[in-house]
């Protein structure tokens, strides 16, 4: 069993994305960064998609009351137990009675500890992965709070490893993303793409595991023509007629009315989950072929180390 003693900002439990549910309106949810939640499941020998805490800019603080092995990937942070630090990528056994306290992120947003057992949570339309805007999913349907008690079933051994140092993904608060130009791209005028693609934006506090509103010292401008809502999906941009965009994550909604001027590339979605209030953010513009190039082009780099990442 593992015990909340600081759930921090916001700390869930997640699995794998929920599939095959959009058309009624169900998010697929799972991490908001996969590809960091993949890395801290294979230092405990674990699937990809196998339950883990995904905890939020302040980090949090976690007692364990069973012999374990652990492991903590994603924002640029700090880890110790009990009290002496102890490295991220790397499996670190825990003893019953040890606290493991992740500190606030350097940079960054979200970070992942995975164990070496299943983290119990409830399963929901094949996913155990918390929709909070729903209420399913992970432990009640909700983020965490100190005095909650997780159960930790299937408890195996597991070998002490450490990702390879190619293989770690380095977050930064100047963030790059490959994107696509999306159904209502056409209608940018040149300003909007100059501050898209060249001066970029900065990520307001409007940001959650939904999306991130961007703004800058001028608006993005899309005359697209009014449209019935429309499919969207994580990584989509939208440009409210205010002229901040935002892009969608993980549990954002299914479908939207505002224009569609970006599609985040696949290989470059694991980003979305690290941006934080305050981080800069500048697009390159790719084409769809460009973009499954790179998606292919990231699986051979990983494809030896992890089994089946989610990306």
């Amino acid at each position: 069993m593992i015990e909340i003693l600081n759930a921090g900002l916001q700390t869930t439990i997640q699995a794998g994305v929920r599939t095959g549910h959009r058309h009624f309106g169900v998010p697929g949810s799972g991490p908001a960064d996969p590809l960091s939640m993949s890395l801290a499941n294979r230092l405990v020998g674990a699937d990809a998609t196998q339950t883990a805490f995904e905890m939020t800019l302040t980090g949090a603080s976690f007692r364990f009351h069973s012999a374990i092995m652990v492991s903590v990937t994603g924002a640029d942070t700090g880890v110790s137990l009990n009290g002496v630090e102890v490295p991220m990528h790397a499996t670190v056994p825990v003893a019953a009675g040890d606290v493991l306290e992740v500190a606030p992120v350097r940079h960054g947003c979200r970070s992942y500890l995975a164990v070496s057992g299943r983290i119990d949570a409830s399963e929901f339309l094949g996913s155990r992965s918390t929709y909070l805007p729903g209420g399913f999913g992970g432990h009640e349907g909700r983020a965490l709070k100190p005095g909650d008690r997780i159960d930790v079933l299937d408890v195996r051994s597991a070998a002490k490893v450490e990702t390879p140092r190619e293989l770690r993904p380095l977050f930064n608060d100047n963030v790059l993303l490959q994107a696509c130009p999306s159904s209502e791209f056409e209608f940018l005028n040149e300003d909007a793409q100059t501050i898209l693609f060249e001066e970029g934006l900065k990520a307001t506090q409007r940001s959650s595991r939904m999306g991130v509103e961007l703004s800058g010292d001028r608006a993005v401008s899309c005359n697209a023509p009014e449209k019935q809502s429309s499919p969207v999906f994580p990584g989509s941009v939208q440009c409210p007629p205010e002229g901040k965009p935002f892009i969608l994550l993980a549990d954002a909604q299914t479908t939207g009315g505002y224009p569609h001027i970006l599609q985040v590339i696949r290989s470059d979605r694991f980003q979305l989950g690290q941006i934080k209030p305050g981080a800069r953010v500048r697009f390159i513009l790719r084409t769809p072929d460009e973009a499954a190039d790179r998606l292919r082009a990231r699986w051979e780099v990983y494809s030896d180390w992890l089994s089946s990442p989610v990306i």
